[in-house]
């Protein structure tokens, strides 16, 4: 049953939704406008760019898309599947993700258009960690398929049916999560500009560093 979805792990998908707020938030008010945890609104830009032939930045978009596929492509390669089971190791995945901020956070002063590019990947990476979980699909980069999920809850409950309170409040956890995390980049941001990033690098590194001590705890 989804209720035995334990406790931490609802803390794990509200601090990660919080990082993805944090970094996408960044890329939009420091450096581009860019969107950085999400891919659906770099589409259509990219779209548009290709309506109007402008070359450098379809090049551009689509590295940026390619980018964040490739951080899936190490989640699935690495983990081997989108369902969350306790006892894989989560740890490398924010490994990743933390290293990639850090390396985005470095170029930043120098290529701030393409630093971008390993935010991208690492939230790629972020998105991939977790897909599902006995059922439930979890997300912790982007709110399209939360806040869909949380409306066809009330819609549920609307009409006298039964649901998942638990599976509920992970949707709010990930959407408050993300909506904290903007909120302390748009503060962050205004008194330590491209510094800011070192709050997501450090977030990531305590989440792996506590993962990897429970997950050798427990083995």
């Amino acid at each position: 049953m989804f209720q035995q979805l334990p406790n931490w792990i609802q803390l794990g998908a509200f601090l990660l939704a919080m990082n993805a707020g944090l970094i996408n938030t960044l890329g939009l008010i420091t450096v581009l406008h860019q969107s950085i945890s999400h891919m659906t609104g770099n589409v259509s830009m990219f779209a548009i760019a290709l309506s109007h032939l402008d070359y450098g930045m379809m090049l551009y978009l689509a590295l940026v898309l390619v980018c964040f596929i490739l951080g899936s492509f190490y989640s699935g390669f690495i983990l081997g599947d989108g369902n969350l089971k306790l006892g894989r190791r989560y740890g490398t995945p924010l490994t990743l993700v933390s290293l990639f901020m850090l390396l985005c956070w470095l170029f930043l002063p120098y290529f701030p258009r393409y630093a971008l590019l390993w935010a991208a990947a690492a939230m790629g990476v972020q998105n991939a960690m977790v897909s599902h979980y006995r059922g439930t699909i979890i997300r912790t980069t982007h709110l399209s398929g939360v806040l869909t999920d949380i409306g066809l809850a009330f819609g549920y409950i609307a009409r006298g049916l039964k649901v998942d309170s638990r599976r509920l409040l992970l949707h709010f956890l990930i959407f408050f999560g993300f909506v904290a995390g903007g909120i302390m980049a748009t503060m962050l941001s205004h008194f330590f500009g491209i510094h800011a990033f070192l709050v997501p690098i450090t977030l990531t590194t305590l989440l792996s560093i506590t993962y990897w001590s429970l997950y050798f705890k427990a083995g």
